[in-house]
């Protein structure tokens, strides 16, 4: 992973990111039965064929729960104001996936930092699967000096 020292340490511009990967049957099974999500197009190879697929698909909030990974190893979850997503396009099992996020702002309030941060999850090729952003509180106490609107 490419991590930033810490959140305090974090300029608009810079960047982080790690690769999870390649993502395996096992794993669609895990977050299957950890989410509740066993639509056939994630679990049964029959069901996605009849549903036009090739195989089975990874389900779209794994790759969120992979952009949310990247975040809590930045600062704890408690911190973790606001996030959103968007789905884009499939993953096929077998894929890795590049999760990114770039510091956007940050915006001084009187709990300390607001800190906006936008997320992708892409595949090898490039293709975009999920955006989103996030706002992450960095506390008066720890938040240093930075502009309020750097």
């Amino acid at each position: 992973m490419n991590s930033p020292a810490s959140l305090e340490t974090l300029q608009a511009g810079d960047a982080f990111s790690f690769t999870a990967g390649p993502i395996t049957r096992s794993d669609i099974a895990l977050y299957a039965g950890g989410s509740g999500d066993y639509n056939g197009i994630h679990v049964d190879i029959d069901f996605a064929k009849r549903a036009g697929l090739p195989d089975v698909i990874v389900h779209g909030m794994y790759s969120m729960g992979l952009l949310s990974r990247l975040l809590t190893r930045l600062t704890p979850a408690a911190r973790v104001l606001e996030i959103q997503s968007r789905f884009q396009a499939m993953v096929a099992v077998g894929s890795a996936l590049r999760c990114e996020s770039r510091v956007l702002s940050r915006t001084a309030t009187e709990a300390g930092e607001i800190v906006e941060l936008s997320l992708t999850a892409k595949l090898p090729d490039g293709t975009e699967v999920t955006s989103g952003s996030a706002k992450v509180l960095c506390p008066a106490s720890t938040s240093g000096q930075h502009g309020a609107n750097a």
